[in-house]
């Protein structure tokens, strides 16, 4: 199997610019995220690697963050699960379900 690549560009002068970047295999997960949400992680991780370069946040803060993306692209892999959340939303924003604070009082926590 080949190396995953990842599509980049950016708009200057009104001149698009576009190259494929060859990606890590740990990175493979970032194929299941939409487009919306690839931009919207790399947005964020601009800002995260601004913060860290900074003094403003570390390493820890960088592994987080790519744990939660990695935990999205798991979720958009199986439409099941995310058919099951939307379900649950729906239910919750309709009157039904139980609120987590009664479910904690329920189980003793």
């Amino acid at each position: 199997m080949k190396n995953p690549k990842l599509v980049v560009g950016h708009l200057m002068n009104d001149q698009l610019f576009v190259k494929s970047v060859t990606t890590s295999k740990h990175l493979d997960w970032l194929k299941q995220l939409d487009s919306e949400e690839l931009v919207e992680f790399f947005a964020e991780l601009l800002r995260l690697v601004t913060q860290i370069s900074d003094g403003k946040k570390d390493a820890e803060t960088l592994s987080v963050f790519l744990s939660e993306w990695h935990e999205t692209a798991l979720l958009n892999s199986e439409p099941e699960v995310l058919e099951d959340i939307l379900e649950g939303e729906k239910e919750l924003a309709a009157g039904g379900g139980r609120s987590w604070p009664l479910i904690k009082k329920e189980i003793g926590l």
